[in-house]
């Protein structure tokens, strides 16, 4: 079946897409929305960004116009909802009682949580190295394959 309209692709930007944001979105959103082009890398299936949102909940977000979306974009949160009292909850009850614990030591949380990945993971991948952010978990993965390549050599 022949496709009807040329809609948004891997570049992220359309004429169908132009003329919705001319006809929906406000002066305000429209000038923060470049900012956020000039101020964000570029990202093929992200940017230009779509539109602004103020609000979420549930499988809703909510714009600067007060209009509702089902979000189906599929990130890490959206499988449990945006604002889900039960995470908001945990989140906050750890928040209080241990924010942070280096490796110097240990507590529950942190061992139910790699005993839970040990279960569920393929294979003997049973052990888990937790970090404090995306930078460091990228440069310890690249340490341990390159550590790991250099044992295979040896």
């Amino acid at each position: 079946m022949p496709k009807l309209h040329k809609s948004e692709g891997d570049i992220n930007i359309s004429a169908r897409r132009d003329a919705w944001q001319k006809t929906h979105i406000d002066a305000a959103d429209r000038a923060l929305l470049e900012q956020d082009a000039r101020y964000f890398l570029r990202q093929s299936l992200s940017t230009p960004c779509l539109n602004t949102m103020r609000a979420c909940d549930g499988i809703y977000i909510e714009d600067m116009q007060g209009r509702r979306y089902m979000d189906f974009h599929g990130n890490n949160v959206h499988q449990v909802g945006f604002a889900n009292p039960e995470v908001i909850a945990a989140i906050k009850n750890q928040l209080d009682s241990l924010s942070f614990c280096t490796r110097r030591y240990t507590n529950r949380v942190a061992v139910a949580l790699a005993q839970k990945l040990a279960e569920i993971a393929p294979g003997d991948l049973n052990k888990s190295l937790f970090c404090p952010g995306g930078a460091e978990a990228v440069g310890i993965a690249l340490k341990l394959a390159r550590s790991s390549k250099r044992r295979c050599r040896s």
